[in-house]
Parts: structure tokens; C-alpha cells; sequence
């Protein structure tokens, strides 16, 4: 499937990062996208800029050194120097889109580097009464930036591991919208399935024309041609 939005990205591209806790869906939404956008016509690659533990795996990074990904998928320089490198990857009329680890406030760590190299963020949000508390860390932020004049990214919210079949989706949405928040129609849902979205590490993700995840890929798309 293709769409007129290649058209409508600038010659410089567009940079999205993901944002939020640690199991939140970030790196398995990359992985998907890069091979949904491919699909749409569009170049696209990643820059993972999560910070593993010593002990830990499954990395953005590793996920591509095992298959095709269906875009380049690059480890994130140190602090000072990830925005110009950011720019300098991201394919003409393309996307880049920017993995993270767990969400940190902290003045001075990587996630700070990343909102000041993009254009969109999204943060990844389960719809549960706990996670929307965490997410103020986030939408706080963003709102100290904009208060202090630095550059801000716009937001938008993608609920992910959301129950299909459970009313805190809907109930989750109306409370981030009721606040002024943007939150994406399209939601990644929870499964626990052989062939769920949280099982797909280490293989090529299947590209479904009209799933979630494609549907997702349209949504970014319409966000950062705005």
C-alpha cells in the first residue's frame, strides 16, 4: 500500500520519538512501523537511544541484527552530539523514528537529547489509573520546555496494551483529552498469543494491510505533515 503523505514530508524528513515506561510497547511499535511505512512507500529508520541495563536484552539494535527490520536501525551517539546526528539520518522525505528506555525525569539524561531532536513524540501509554499518574512526568516536561522557550515537540498519546474488551480504554482517552491532550484513535492492543505483537522480537513483523499497527503508521503520518 502506498499514500500521497510521501509527498507531503519535507526534503529534511520528519523525527519521531517514543516515549514511557519501560514494557510499553516503544521498541515493538518501532520495529513494526519501519516495515509498515517501507510498505506506504515511505524511508524510514531508527535510531535506538534506550539505555539497557548490564544484564539486559532485546534492544531495538538487536532486534535488527537478527532480521530485516526493513530500515536501518542505528545506536544513539552521546548526549551532546544526538541531535545533529538525529538529522543527519533521517532519510530525505523519510522518518526517523527514536527508541527510549523507561522514562526518567532527570535534567541532563538522554531523553531530554531526544525531545530536543524531533519534531513529534509520542508517548506510549497503558490505559490504567497508575500509568496515568506516571505520565505526568512526562507531560511535565514537555511543558517546562515550552515554558522556558526551548523547542518543544508537539505530543500525541498512543494507548498500548490496552484489554479490547474493557471500558479503561475509552475511559483513559476521555480523561487525557478532556485535559487537552491528543490521543490517537488507533490503540496496540494486549496479546499474549504465540503471534502477538509482544512475541514478535527476533522475528520479521508480518505487515497486515487495516491492523493497528498499520493504522498507527497512517495516524504518525497525518501527525507529522501537520
Amino acid at each position: 500500500m502506498t499514500t500521497d503523505t510521501t509527498t507531503q514530508l519535507p526534503p529534511e524528513g520528519r523525527r519521531i520519538a517514543f516515549v514511557g515506561k519501560g514494557g510499553s510497547g516503544k521498541s515493538t511499535i518501532i520495529g513494526f512501523l519501519l516495515g509498515h511505512f517501507a510498505a506506504k512507500g515511505i524511508d524510514a529508520a531508527a535510531m535506538d537511544a534506550d539505555e539497557p541495563g548490564d544484564e539486559e536484552n532485546g534492544s531495538l539494535v538487536e532486534w535488527s541484527e537478527v532480521v530485516d527490520l526493513a530500515g536501518p536501525v542505528y545506536p544513539a551517539p552521546s548526549r551532546s552530539h544526538l541531535r545533529d546526528r538525529a538529522a543527519k539520518l533521517t532519510p530525505a522525505h523519510g522518518i526517523l523514528a527514536i527508541d527510549t528506555g523507561a522514562w526518567i525525569r532527570k535534567a541532563g539524561n538522554t531523553h531530554y537529547a531526544v525531545l530536543s531532536a524531533v519534531d513529534l513524540v509520542v508517548l506510549t501509554l497503558a490505559p490504567t489509573r497508575m500509568e496515568l499518574n506516571r505520565a505526568g512526568s512526562v507531560l511535565a516536561a514537555l511543558d517546562h520546555l515550552a515554558d522556558v522557550g526551548a523547542h518543544c515537540p508537539r505530543l500525541v498519546i498512543a494507548l498500548t496494551m490496552v484489554n479490547t474488551s474493557a471500558a479503561s480504554g475509552d475511559e483513559t482517552a476521555d480523561a487525557l483529552r478532556d485535559g487537552g491532550y491528543t490521543v490517537l484513535d488507533t490503540r496496540i492492543p494486549r496479546s499474549d498469543a504465540r503471534d502477538g505483537y509482544a512475541q514478535v522480537f527476533g522475528r520479521v513483523p508480518p505487515i497486515v494491510t487495516g491492523s493497528p499497527m498499520d493504522k498507527l503508521a497512517d495516524e504518525l503520518l497525518a501527525e507529522v505533515v501537520r
